[in-house]
């Protein structure tokens, strides 16, 4: 995978954090999905992701090989959330992303949550429907089973195995998304509480909030928008944890 052209991230969410302060914020930072604390080169590409530069950790990670995967993944997630502008591109950077990770052979947790993570985000770049067509759905849906069963613990994981359940409901309903691909929405609901109990960060709050709107439409409005006030009003711990705190005021400004 190349990294080249990459827009810059806007210079008020860029941070200058040295591995010392990385790591005395690491396990607050990695609350929801667990990481251990890495060193080395691996350290240094963590270190370039937390403060803002995802392009520079994306080739960081790609110079580690498979090690590096779970931070490449992060970055090009960040990056085509929150920088990139042309949506071919994005859509483009995170298909060869979780089609890399794909290729590589292994049972590290977060390796396999981020390829989840990206074919996730994937799949909403070319619509659900589309995905789902693809075999998509069910890839997403093994490996973050998968993630649950190795670490139960994992909140990012219980949220978007949640959006999981809403999003197949939302596009093709409650009967056939439970007949067809086990989507329920009692069961996206004990993802969002139990994530939240874990782990209320930004994104997770976020999160949440998109995912009652998916199952519950207009009638989820309030409860959707006391969440995003939530997450408006957490203390940021890196650049896009700042990004998703941004977001999420934005939201509350519609």
């Amino acid at each position: 995978m190349k990294i080249d052209h990459w827009q810059s991230t806007d210079d008020a969410f860029l941070l200058n954090m040295d591995d010392t302060e990385l790591l005395n914020r690491w396990s607050t930072l990695h609350a929801a999905d667990l990481e251990p604390e890495p060193t080395g080169d691996l350290l240094a590409a963590w270190r370039l992701f937390h403060n803002g530069y995802f392009a520079e950790a994306a080739q960081a990670a790609i110079d580690l090989g498979d090690e590096g995967t779970p931070v490449l993944l992060r970055a090009v997630v960040a990056y085509t959330d929150y920088v990139c502008e042309d949506e071919d591109k994005c859509t483009e950077l995170l298909e060869q992303a979780y089609q890399q990770a794909e290729d590589q052979d292994s049972d590290d947790v977060n390796h396999q949550f981020t390829t989840a993570l990206a074919m996730g985000r994937y799949s909403q770049s070319i619509s659900i429907t589309k995905a789902l067509a693809k075999g998509l759905g069910g890839k997403v849906k093994n490996r973050l089973s998968a993630v649950l069963n190795a670490e139960p613990k994992h909140a990012e994981a219980h949220l978007a195995m949640a959006m999981y359940h809403a999003e197949i409901i939302d596009k093709v309903g409650a009967t056939l998304g439970g007949l067809t691909y086990g989507a329920k929405a009692k069961t996206a609901y004990q993802h969002i509480e139990k994530a939240l109990e874990l782990c209320p960060n930004a994104i997770n709050l976020i999160e949440a909030g998109n995912a009652i709107l998916l199952l519950k439409g207009d009638g989820g409005m309030d409860e959707a928008t006391d969440l995003y006030r939530q997450a408006a009003a957490v203390e940021p711990l890196d650049s896009l944890q700042a990004m998703d705190v941004d977001f999420a005021a934005s939201q509350l400004d519609d």
